[in-house]
């Protein structure tokens, strides 16, 4: 169980960045990313894009040091 949980962290994390740009990906590829970040939806995507892959990070450490021990560091 130890070993599916990170990899299962790292699947639910990969899913929830595909199902939030798939939206926008399409217009993305038709027009063009924009240059400048004037497009407001790009640039929420990108920093919830960050938000997510560093939460993902602190989960996955966080659940990795409760599984261990008192007495072992």
């Amino acid at each position: 169980m130890r070993r599916i949980l990170p990899a299962a962290v790292l699947v639910a994390t990969c899913a929830l960045v595909a199902w939030i740009w798939w939206p926008l990906a399409t217009e993305l590829l038709q027009t063009g990313i924009p240059a400048d970040m004037d497009d407001h939806r790009v640039s929420h995507h990108v920093l919830l894009t960050g938000f997510i892959l560093l939460s993902a990070v602190f989960i996955s450490v966080g659940m990795k040091n409760i599984g261990k021990q008192d007495g072992e560091h």
